[in-house]
């Protein structure tokens, strides 16, 4: 399967698993902004952007230039081997000491190695659906 059809095919998985959480969902029909689609709860929408592969490593497309137009906006990394997600807002990865290069190259991108996974433990799938009901910040 191309990887274009397999990253669709995990978009519209996170969107189900959203959908069955409670969650309002609105998928964005032209991916030309940087916004996979819209998610919603008791009146706030968040900007979310899913980027999906089969390990933890070189997440494309992920750079300053997209990360710098909201800082609210949210990174989801699904890596669809081990059916698990880390999510973290433009301002976090703006952050990370770890990918202050990595989000300057010419093919933006980052890594999340095992110190980060740690590091990042609680934003796991149940951190992200806290996180949008305003139960995590």
């Amino acid at each position: 399967m191309h990887k274009m059809a397999i990253g669709k095919r995990n978009e519209f998985r996170i969107w189900a698993w959203l959908i069955d959480e409670g969650f309002d969902v609105y998928p964005s029909l032209v991916d030309d902004k940087g916004i996979d689609g819209l998610v919603g709860c008791n009146g706030r929408y968040f900007e979310v952007q899913i980027k999906s592969g089969m390990n933890w490593a070189n997440q494309r497309g992920v750079g300053t230039a997209s990360l710098s137009v909201n800082p609210d906006r949210i990174f989801l990394i699904f890596n669809y081997a081990i059916e698990e997600v880390r999510f973290f807002t433009a301002r976090q990865i703006l952050e990370e000491v770890e990918w202050s290069e990595s989000i300057g190259w010419k093919i933006p991108q980052i890594k999340l190695n095992k110190v980060l996974l740690e590091k990042y433990e609680m934003h796991n799938w149940d951190g992200f659906v806290n996180y949008l009901r305003g139960k995590l910040s």
